[in-house]
């Protein structure tokens, strides 16, 4: 199955109401490199970061490659979402997620206010 396909399998399960069959979905085509599904498992991971035990687990997954899990953190770090703003790190997240192939960790590391 390519990425097209398992983003929209991802969004019709969404809308179906199954979430976790969704995030999975969404989770491979991100993998793949299908921008959209990168950012919309963004968006899942950012809303579930809650509490510090979620923000933990959001560092582990990060820890471990998972780039969405990078720019997710780096989004937290920019926004200080339960955790410290610091720029520095989110600007090294934000590599990391770019260097794994995180489409849009690359957009925003090339965009001009970053030059």
């Amino acid at each position: 199955m390519d990425a097209q396909q398992e983003y929209e399998l991802g969004a019709a399960a969404f809308k179906a109401g199954d979430a976790a069959t969704g995030a999975e979905h969404l989770r491979r085509a991100a993998f793949a490199g299908h921008a959209e599904a990168q950012n919309q498992l963004a968006r899942v991971y950012f809303a579930q970061v809650k509490t510090r035990t979620d923000l933990a687990d959001l560092e582990a997954a990060a820890q471990s490659g998972d780039h969405v899990a990078l720019f997710v953190l780096a989004m937290c770090f920019l926004d200080g979402k339960l955790i410290a703003k610091d720029t520095d790190k989110a600007l090294l997240a934000l590599q990391h997620a770019a260097a794994r192939g995180n489409v849009m960790a690359e957009a925003m590391l090339n965009s001009p206010a970053q030059a």
